[in-house]
């Protein structure tokens, strides 16, 4: 499944030009970052994993196509939705800051995916590159922090709810400003959902069925429709 990149052909380079952090840098500058970086790609199927547990803050992660969620996983079997990364997003920056010691750390592929891995010793020390292309790189990277801590931001604030209505209504609203719309669709299945806002599948579905039912909201699976705003004023 996992195999180190021996070669690069103008298809794969076009893959990376398209993605923030390789915004700016030419076709010669991305050769000599995976000359340098020797990146492992990564190919998983929908459902797939990797798990984890030893030297997660040593770890970048960019995602190609698909999209991958990231838990932390229990060793009683619970897991928690920490973010979903699409493609282009920069995985594992987060635990190069935080340390999450005795954490298990797992990429669930949502959808077909492609994926490279990277140690971040490859952008930070002079040594092992081009200077100025880990300068563009940083750049890019802190540019990218900014999705990243805006995401943690929301999270927290939903978490931060007491019931589960609270969190549901906070999430839906906080897609609905993203999306600048009242109708939006949900990046989430029923239970990422519910492993996001940290509840119970069960109660995460009476939750819906009651607001839906009180004409607050209207939806059909992922896709979601806001028809009051009455209780969305924090």
């Amino acid at each position: 499944m996992e195999k180190f990149i021996d070669r690069l052909n103008e298809d794969y380079i076009e893959k990376l030009h398209s993605k923030l952090p390789f915004r700016g840098l030419t076709d010669d500058e991305i050769r000599s970052f995976v000359v340098h970086a020797n990146p492992s790609y990564i190919e998983l199927h929908e459902g797939q994993n990797i798990l984890m547990q030893s030297g997660v803050k040593e770890t970048l992660a960019l995602v190609l196509t698909g999209r991958i969620n990231i838990y932390n996983a229990g060793y009683d079997g619970t897991r928690s939705l920490l973010r979903s990364l699409e493609d282009g997003d920069v995985g594992g920056v987060l635990f190069s800051m935080l340390d999450y010691k005795g954490a298990q750390i797992q990429f669930v592929a949502a959808t077909d995916v492609e994926a490279i891995m990277f140690s971040p010793d490859s952008i930070r020390n002079q040594e092992l590159g081009d200077v100025f292309v880990q300068h563009k790189l940083l750049v890019n990277l802190i540019e990218n922090q900014k999705n990243v801590y805006n995401d943690i931001v929301r999270h927290l604030l939903c978490l931060s709810k007491r019931t589960v209505r609270d969190k549901v209504l906070r999430f839906l609203w906080f897609c609905a400003e993203g999306e600048k719309s009242h109708e939006f669709t949900v990046p989430f299945s029923r239970e990422e959902l519910a492993d996001y806002l940290a509840v119970d599948r069960a109660s995460l579905s009476r939750t819906l069925g009651e607001l839906k039912k009180e004409g607050v909201i209207d939806f059909n699976r992922c896709r979601f429709k806001i028809l009051s705003t009455r209780y969305f004023t924090y």
